[in-house]
């Protein structure tokens, strides 16, 4: 009998997690995540990202199997309403695919060709740092109370400039180079304290399968 691997998320070995049809799901302190809380317009408190990830090896013709991974996370975060400037909760989702291949090239080349997310093979991915990346870019541009804001309306809806509240960082310009190389933030901490979902093996998810968007096994 093969011996079970461990895996673990700050490290992940993609190709042997998606052999393995393996899954991972747990939760993740928000505070933990540096670079998404600088995004924030209050300190997350306890909140905590509940995430799950399942690898899958598709067998293709005469090549090397096609590695996938299907990452999901949940995250309440609040922002600040730019309609009435009051802090608002909103919760980010993430429900992505990912393909990895073996170099810069065929990424490149699968770019122009699937809808999904094609990311170059590392002998190890942080999954932490993939999950606060596609946190960043779940981020509205403009957040809003919907359908109406609790309360009413300042009286100026257009301050000056002197009196307008400064901008926070955009995060997504430097995400723009991390689609293919997930890395940054989020480091340290002990993995297993976040992992609550075990390695398991199976059929997996397809990358044309569905789920749940954002749920993750407690």
């Amino acid at each position: 009998m093969a011996r079970e691997r461990t895996q673990q998320p700050h490290a992940l070995e993609v190709r042997a997690f998606c052999t393995d049809g393996a899954a991972l799901a747990g939760e993740r302190p928000l505070a933990r995540l540096a670079r998404l809380v600088e995004s924030l317009h209050q300190p997350p408190g306890d909140a905590q990202v509940a995430w799950q990830a399942q690898g899958q090896a598709l067998p293709e013709p005469g090549a090397a199997p096609q590695w996938w991974l299907h990452l999901q996370g949940r995250a309440p975060v609040v922002l600040q309403c730019q309609r009435c400037l009051q802090p608002m909760v909103h919760t980010l989702e993430v429900d992505r695919r990912f393909r990895f291949v073996a170099d810069e090239d065929e990424a490149e080349r699968l770019d122009e060709q699937i809808e999904d997310d094609v990311l170059v093979l590392e002998p190890r991915l942080d999954l932490f740092a993939l999950l606060e990346d596609e946190l960043l870019l779940a981020l509205p541009l403009v957040p809003r109370h919907e359908p109406a804001c609790p309360g009413p309306l300042p009286a100026a809806l257009e301050p000056a400039a002197d009196d307008a509240p400064a901008q926070r960082p955009n995060p997504f310009a430097a995400l723009a180079a991390l689609r293919r190389g997930p890395g940054g933030g989020d480091t340290g901490g002990d993995d297993e304290d976040d992992v609550k979902g075990g390695k398991g093996s199976g059929s997996g998810r397809g990358p044309g399968d569905g789920g749940p968007a954002g749920g993750a096994p407690g």
